[in-house]
């Protein structure tokens, strides 16, 4: 029996996500799929309030690290990183059956190279799952993707209000 790939795990948790968001934001936030993700943007998120979008890489787990149950690895290739992008890094620690979000890390990308630890070809993530966890990702670290929405929702505003 085949099992689901890393690639298909990738594209579920990319799926739980939108349709999470559009829920949590009560339709506010609309995600859109590029049709070829070669900048690393997994969704594209557009808010109907204020008609302003956001680039969003999505890096999903299913578990923790073996050694440190608590830390979650996630890696965003240099390739695909551009610090100029007004968007978004948004990690997700699934449930075991890759159904449900435990927790999620939204960072702004213009953060990333601060957090991250980096090496030849990756920006490298380790954040603690605990939520009081007093980590260096703990601005960023959601309980689930409700607060995600609201933040994101709230970088909207934030992007209106500035624009008047």
């Amino acid at each position: 029996m085949p099992e689901v790939t890393a690639t298909q795990k990738g594209a579920i948790g990319e799926s739980i996500v939108a349709i999470q968001l559009i829920l949590e934001s009560g339709g506010r936030l609309s995600p859109f799929t590029p049709l070829a993700d070669d900048d690393g943007i997994d969704l594209l998120i557009y808010d109907k309030l204020t008609g302003h979008a956001a680039p969003l890489q999505v890096k999903t787990r299913t578990r923790t690290v073996k050694r440190t149950p608590n830390i979650v690895h996630f890696q965003v290739r240099r390739a695909t990183f551009d610090p100029r992008v007004v968007g978004f890094v948004l990690g997700v620690l699934l449930n075991s059956e890759g159904t449900n979000v435990q927790r999620a890390w939204l960072i702004p990308m213009q953060d990333l190279p601060e957090v991250a630890r980096t090496d030849e070809k990756s920006l490298v993530l380790r954040p603690n799952m605990k939520m009081d966890s007093q980590d260096k990702f703990m601005p960023y670290r959601y309980e689930g993707i409700a607060g995600v929405a609201s933040r994101l929702c709230e970088h909207f505003d934030r992007h209106r209000q500035v624009r008047r």
